[in-house]
């Protein structure tokens, strides 16, 4: 009888442990995520005059670059030819402004100085016909106030002609500097363009080569991309934190500010103090993780882990209960 009793104690005591070992497990939350930096620079293929462009070359995925290194050059082949082709237009159009200026301020010239014969002829005409003099005929008075009157034809010929060609001068400079300026304009976006071409690393990071949107293939030289389409990463090797998704039947279990364990497949055997930091609010799918719907947390180390992290690290998020934080390392 007591061996019966001592026996169904010790089993209700295994019971008991494994039934506690069970809900400790139940009570922690398993997901998979990576490491990532908190400073990301993101090269996206450049816009053009052409809707679509190819990547002639860019750095080996993994490389460690540091700030100027170029990372990748696109095609410039069609922008090259147009700068080239609006910069001997520019000079062109620079020397034909310059030989009109030169022509029109000539004419303005003439036409002030016939403008001043004119005001001569009228002041002479005028003296002429206010002769009142009893030894000129009145013939000839009429004759001088006849002349007169031609000299303020002419003079007023002289001015309409004087106003006209400075209204030409106006708008002819005008009408060259604004073709100037367009092509100056032209010139200026399209050497912005050949900047955005050639690429150049703005922090000392980790290169990681994007996925084509459309085939799912790592973009590599030779690639044909649209505008804005994500060509590369560079990760900045410090200020890492974790990047992980939740399955959205568990997405009720995460909140910001709750703590986990983070472990790298890399380093097997350390576990590391980490704090989900924030939530994003839409889910959506993973290429080949089901139809299933997956929201992104993002988690940061209480203390950078002593060993050598590089993006894209894979890594297992732990959101256990409260008591058994305590236990990492």
């Amino acid at each position: 009888m007591k061996q019966s009793i001592v026996c169904l104690l010790m089993c209700s005591v295994s019971l008991a442990a494994a039934v506690a070992k069970a809900d400790s497990t139940e009570s922690q939350l398993i997901v998979t995520g990576k490491i990532t930096s908190s400073n990301v620079q993101v090269v996206t293929a450049p816009r053009t005059d052409r809707w679509n462009i190819q990547i002639q070359w860019m750095v080996d995925e993994g490389s460690i670059v540091e700030p100027g290194d170029t990372i990748a050059l696109f095609d410039s082949g069609s922008v090259d030819a147009q700068l080239e082709q609006n910069e001997d237009s520019l000079n062109t159009q620079t020397l034909e402004m310059e030989s009109k200026r030169v022509e029109l301020d000539q004419a303005v010239a003439d036409a002030r100085s016939a403008l001043k014969i004119a005001n001569l002829e009228v002041e002479k005409a005028r003296i002429e016909a206010e002769i009142e003099s009893k030894d000129v005929s009145e013939y000839d008075k009429g004759q001088y106030k006849l002349a007169l009157e031609r000299a303020l034809v002419e003079q007023f010929k002289a001015q309409q002609a004087l106003e006209q060609k400075l209204i030409e001068q106006e708008n002819t400079l005008q009408k060259q500097q604004i073709e100037i300026t367009k092509l100056e304009e032209n010139i200026n976006y399209q050497r912005y363009q050949l900047t955005r071409l050639k690429v150049q690393s703005a922090i000392t990071g980790v290169v990681s080569h994007m996925y084509h949107p459309w085939t799912n293939e790592k973009i590599t030289a030779g690639t044909t991309l649209q505008a804005a389409m994500k060509v590369m990463e560079v990760q900045d090797i410090d200020g890492f934190k974790v990047d992980a998704w939740v399955h959205e039947i568990d997405a009720d279990r995460v909140a910001v500010g709750q703590q986990a364990l983070v472990s790298l497949d890399a380093y097997p055997g350390v576990s590391y103090a980490a704090t989900v930091t924030s939530e994003v609010s839409q889910p959506e799918k993973k290429a080949g993780w089901g139809d299933s719907a997956y929201y992104q947390i993002e988690l940061s180390f209480s203390d950078i882990p002593n060993k050598k992290l590089l993006p894209g690290m894979s890594v297992r998020v732990v959101i256990p209960a409260a008591q058994e934080l305590s236990h990492a390392r």
